[in-house]
């Protein structure tokens, strides 16, 4: 999610193919840009935060009803008209609209970069439940940097806060916004150094 004026805005029907391309993605089991949670038993409750329009959880978890959110209405409506298999609720990560203890599983596919970090699996942690597990898609620095080498340069002062801000959650497990949005990409021992100082085990 770029910051306002860095970045030209989706158009809705943009939002809508993205999202249709990511679910038949999701349910081609030879495509190789595949990549999906890991199987749960049925009785299992699965929350996917940045869930767009649920096209993970429809792909992975079609056994049960389930949980979403995400902040984008226009992908949570396409989601409604998809399935009535996944409950979709407009919330952050973190501030999740849920009581202690009430998912076995949650997961964030490539949503937590854009979000404060911290907060957000001290928010996770809250509403697993004992022994529950956590499934994190995330940035790397390669990836970003394949984004700004043929951006703007707008876009590649962005890239600026980008680093600025994932070089702080490495060493101090700490972020800033920038217009209200965050952005980051994860190294493996930021990302495990946060779990645990968020009460995370078996990182």
């Amino acid at each position: 999610m770029p910051a306002p004026g860095f970045e030209e805005q989706s158009h809705p029907d943009n939002s809508r193919d993205h999202h249709l391309e990511e679910l038949r993605i999701a349910l081609d089991q030879t495509n190789p840009a595949r990549i999906l949670p890991p199987p749960m038993s049925p009785q299992a409750r699965i929350l996917d935060i940045g869930c767009g329009a649920g096209q993970s959880l429809i792909a992975a978890y079609p056994d049960r009803l389930s949980f979403g959110v995400d902040l984008d209405f226009d992908a949570l409506k396409l989601g409604r008209s998809l399935t009535d298999r996944i409950c979709f609720a407009a919330a952050k990560a973190e501030a999740l609209p849920f009581r202690d203890g009430q998912f076995d599983m949650v997961f964030a596919r490539v949503s937590l970069p854009y979000t404060n970090i911290a907060l957000s699996l001290r928010e996770i942690r809250r509403v697993l439940k004992r022994g529950g597990q956590i499934w994190l898609l995330l940035h790397r620095f390669g990836f970003l940097w394949g984004r700004a080498r043929t951006a703007g340069c707008r876009r590649k002062l962005f890239f600026l806060y980008i680093i600025l801000n994932s070089l702080m959650f490495h060493f101090l497990r700490r972020q800033f916004s920038l217009f209200g949005r965050y952005e980051s990409f994860q190294t493996t021992h930021g990302i495990s150094r946060a779990l645990t100082e968020s009460g995370f085990d078996e990182v």
